[in-house]
């Protein structure tokens, strides 16, 4: 009897059994027939709730998740981790009810399990598990059915269903050793059919999971042999076809695909099929004009209207294999317009067409372009971060292009007398009118007509009416991308609200806004010192009066920005984008422009390069010898006359980073004069090295300080400054000088000195008293006249016998090379603090053997301890604590 004709019978029976009034899980057992026959029936209801429950979880899920077609397909989807959260109610009453099931009516004797429905119940808990995403908990099960029920047909089902979890994992190796253990027992008689059929497809899923397309093809041609759900056959066609596409083999993909839209799929993947058969199309060998044929009517069709975006790339496909470049630039222009949800799509043609856009040099659309793909690509896209510099380098290249083409926009307009000027300005506007009219005609002709009008560019190879896609504003990529740029630039990233213009938006709370009136054609920019009001309507005269230079010192300033854009604009060129065409003619228009600018130096050599390399020897001749006429102590010189300038440089750094860290170890083992001999050869060894150098000298110094007396420790500290003002070692140099001047008066006078104490005492402090904040107590030890640990262990003991209530911590840590920090904490507030303070500060056990000079001790907040610690400066604190803990502070 086969487990079909058993499942029916039972069912049978069960029905039955509920019509006779002795089915029903609580009805008396009074007899060995009824009770036999209760267990059977109860346990397949229990059983059959939990499997419906399962089987509607299941379609749920098949019927919510999406695929990623962009990709190969999967051969089994289980949806996403937060897809999968919408099983958990159905899945965990299954789970319920087999438990129940398995609980209850488990009938294990004799080392075998005598009720099919247990066994079956186990397997169902592990699917149920295992649709929820709860892998190791589905593992778990499968292992036990697989193993518990080894030479029964049902252990097959579980080693299949454990590889499927392992691939699932990504732990590749277990499941490829669970599918070769199936595959060694193919020849036993009881292998379920279901098995046979599925193994072919989770090996084939298994190989696609781990990106060997050409192993899981057989696999997918052996599942359709033995034949599957329609769903599942269905999809393995399409599987097929896109191996086949991505392999070249554009006639089977084709045949493949024709094949998946006979079996009548659901929607998107028909979609997807006709898109990909189109995609599909062989140059050599095909004909362009069906394929265009079947795209526009796809195009015409309103079922399509969210797919029109990738209904453009296939067109865009096709006219790029037939070589028809300007054609497949315009129809992924529309395929990037028409994107509204597949954010996948819109980055893919965006960036397809970016990529067109930079090889034939026109990098403003290039820009636009790749700004659009990198907004929506996810950062795990293939050479992502090379896109996103790419788009990054491109901003800036056409920031620079426009700001010298504004620049010069507004030099030759300073030019004009007032009445040429008030022409021109009164000509743009009224042509700004003019397309304002025209565009809103426009935009209510195309809304009359029923929304987006679309584009057949196949007839007669026109643009006719795109959407409105290079003409409206908002439809234009690129515009839209300067735009946004632009804002940034002016605005910075300002967040979407109201009065979102304000920087400063106390002003507006402070006065409730009835002091701010905004006018028409005026926009307010307010900041904490003032506000100013710009012209922002372009039918207004003073709209384009902004920013043109009205004094020598604005043209001045104008000829800066383009002096600096030039600069820039030449090095991307040159050294981002490699482009030596656009970089020459920089750099030429900018020293012809400019021949005295303060980039020349550079310009000069980036035209020797671009020259040398070109095989011009005489142009070459001409920028060298500007060089090494006018900067012959410059990097460049040296490196025109020595090609290895940089290599021996670095090699000389790297000499000098050596004998640094020997220097500094001589200075930490306390080995002055050796510190001062080391430095004095890396003076003389590297006199060119501004990196160590400076270094070198300030560890000098503060050696000489050291065995020497303050004057040369000064004189060495004084001539670091003059000599290397940039380095970062001079703050700490000046800061010395200062505490020398302080404390002996050198180089200044005793007025001087005197101006330098009232400062300091002026300066403000860098504590804040907040007396609700948390507090330590903090003790400063002079380190060699007092040993901590046992004054740690007193201060336990004191606080034991008079804080034992208090969960007190006692920390200590070195303040400095002389000096130990010990600090007891943490108290609620300054109250707590200073009445512990008050208690230890006279308790003679605490302080036995101790000398007065030898510790201080203070209570400070949790806020200002780290800036304590950080600056150390323990006269600031002093100084605070007696201001703000009087109280016994003295």
């Amino acid at each position: 009897m086969t487990p079909k004709k058993l499942n029916r019978i039972l069912f049978l029976l069960f029905v039955i059994a509920f019509a006779l009034g002795f089915g029903s899980c609580s009805t008396k057992k009074n007899t060995w027939t009824r009770r036999a026959f209760h267990n059977v029936t109860c346990q397949y209801n229990v059983f059959w709730n939990g499997k419906m429950s399962m089987v509607d979880g299941t379609y749920n899920l098949e019927e919510n998740i999406s695929d990623n077609y962009n990709e190969i397909l999967r051969v089994y989807n289980y949806g996403t981790k937060e897809e999968a959260k919408r099983l958990y109610p159905k899945m965990d009453r299954a789970i319920k009810k087999v438990s129940i099931a398995i609980q209850k009516h488990s009938m294990y004797f004799g080392g075998e399990e005598k009720i099919r429905w247990v066994k079956e119940s186990y397997f169902l808990m592990g699917k149920a598990h295992f649709l929820k995403q709860d892998y190791i908990s589905a593992r778990r099960v499968f292992d036990y059915v697989a193993k518990e029920y080894n030479e029964e047909p049902i252990s097959f089902e579980g080693y299949l269903w454990l590889a499927k979890t392992y691939i699932q994992t990504e732990r590749y190796e277990k499941a490829e050793a669970n599918l070769n253990l199936i595959r060694s027992k193919m020849d036993e008689g009881n292998i379920p059919k279901s098995v046979k059929k599925d193994l072919p497809l989770v090996q084939a899923d298994f190989y696609i999971a781990t990106g060997k397309f050409d192993n899981a093809y057989p696999y997918l041609e052996r599942a359709i042999e033995l034949g599957n759900s329609r769903d599942l056959i269905t999809r393995t066609n399409y599987i097929l076809a896109q191996i086949n596409q991505q392999d070249g083999e554009l006639d089977l993909a084709t045949a493949y695909y024709k094949k998946v839209i006979k079996r009548n799929p659901h929607y998107i993947m028909d979609f997807e099929a006709r898109i990909n058969m189109a995609k599909s199309y062989d140059e050599g060998t095909g004909d362009s004009k069906n394929v265009y044929k079947v795209l526009n009517k796809m195009v015409k069709d309103f079922k399509n209207k969210d797919f029109l975006d990738q209904i453009y790339f296939a067109l865009a496909e096709v006219a790029l294999k037939d070589g028809d470049v300007e054609k497949g630039i315009e129809y992924l222009r529309l395929s990037v317009s028409t994107s509204t949800t597949n954010n996948y799509q819109k980055s893919t043609s965006a960036l397809q067409l970016a990529d067109l856009y930079f090889t034939r040099n026109e990098y403003g659309d290039a820009q636009a372009y790749y700004d659009t793909a990198v907004s929506f690509l996810p950062p795990d896209y293939p050479n992502y971060n090379i896109i996103k510099n790419k788009a990054n380098v491109l901003t800036e290249m056409v920031m620079y292009s426009q700001t010298i083409t504004l620049q010069d926009s507004l030099q030759k307009l300073a030019a004009m007398d007032t009445v040429e000027l008030y022409a021109l300005i009164d000509g743009i506007i009224e042509k700004y009118i003019e397309e304002k009219e025209k565009r809103q005609e426009e935009l209510e002709s195309g809304m009359s007509d029923g929304g987006v009008q679309f584009v057949d560019m196949n007839r007669g190879g026109g643009t006719s009416r795109q959407s409105l896609g290079g003409k409206w504003y908002f439809y234009n990529t690129q515009a839209l991308s300067m735009g946004r740029s632009g804002f940034i630039q002016k605005w910075g990233n300002r967040k979407l609200e109201d009065n979102w213009r304000l920087t400063d938006k106390r002003m507006l709370m402070q006065s409730g806004g009835d002091d701010l009136v905004e006018n028409e054609g005026t926009e307010i920019v307010i900041d904490s010192v003032q506000a100013e009001r710009k012209p922002t309507d372009p039918e207004n005269r003073a709209f384009y009066l902004v920013g043109i230079p009205e004094t020598e010192q604005d043209i001045k300033d104008s000829d800066s920005l383009i002096i600096m854009a030039y600069s820039k604009l030449g090095f991307l060129y040159l050294e981002e984008l490699n482009d030596t065409i656009n970089a020459l003619e920089t750099y030429l228009t900018f020293q012809h422009r400019y021949p005295e600018n303060q980039y020349r130096l550079e310009s000069w050599y980036a035209l020797y390069k671009i020259y040398n390399e070109k095989g011009n020897t005489e142009k070459a001749l001409h920028y060298k010898n500007l060089i090494i006429g006018n900067y012959p102590d410059s990097d460049y010189a040296k490196v025109i006359l020595d090609p290895d300038f940089y290599i021996k440089q670095a090699q000389e750094k790297n000499q000098a980073a050596k004998l640094y860290e020997k220097t500094y170890l001589a200075y930490d083992r306390g080995q002055y004069y050796r510190v001062i001999k080391l430095a004095d050869n890396a003076i003389v060894q590297f006199p060119e090295d501004t990196a160590y150098i400076p270094r070198f000298k300030y560890l000098r110094a503060i050696s000489l300080g050291k065995v020497e007396v303050p004057d040369t420790l000064y004189a060495a500290l004084d001539e670091l400054v003059v000599s290397h003002p940039d380095s970062p070692v001079v703050p700490m140099a000046q800061s010395i000088l200062r505490i020398l001047q302080l404390d002996y008066g050198l180089g200044i006078s005793e007025e001087e000195k005197q101006g330098l104490l009232e400062a300091d005492e002026n300066e403000p402090s860098p504590f804040n008293f907040d007396p609700e904040a948390r507090h330590l107590f903090m003790m400063i030890v002079i380190s060699e006249n007092i040993e901590t640990d046992p004054l740690k262990v007193r201060i336990s003991d004191f606080k034991k016998k008079y804080f034992r209530l208090e969960r007190l911590n006692i920390k200590s840590l070195l303040l400095d090379n002389q000096r130990t920090l010990i600090t007891i904490g943490n108290f609620k507030g300054k109250d707590a603090a200073d009445t512990f303070y008050t208690a230890i500060k006279n308790d003679e056990y605490v302080f036995s053997g101790m000398e007065a000079e030898g510790f201080e001790i203070f209570t400070i907040s949790m806020n200002n301890y780290p800036v304590f610690y950080r600056d150390k400066n323990v006269k600031a604190y002093r100084e605070f604590f007696s201001k703000y803990y009087s109280n016994f502070g003295e």
